[in-house]
């Protein structure tokens, strides 16, 4: 299945986290999916350096999942 029409199926009205972003008209969905990110390191400010989406994972088996809050 597409991401888009996995991801359209599980919209949400309000982020899962704290947003205090200044961006407008986000689409947000519940947090069901783990995806799979490849990147090189963490910021100082705690952001991905140079992520990249590698596909969805069918069951979170030995993966980090982080807490963001």
């Amino acid at each position: 299945m597409k991401l888009r029409a996995t991801m359209d199926k599980i919209k949400a009205t309000k982020p899962a986290v704290k947003y205090s972003g200044g961006r407008k008209n986000l689409i947000w969905i519940k947090p069901k999916l783990v995806a799979e990110i490849e990147y090189r390191s963490w910021t100082h400010d705690g952001k991905l350096r140079h992520p990249s989406y590698k596909g969805l994972r069918d069951i979170a088996d030995e993966v980090a999942i982080y807490a963001f809050e």
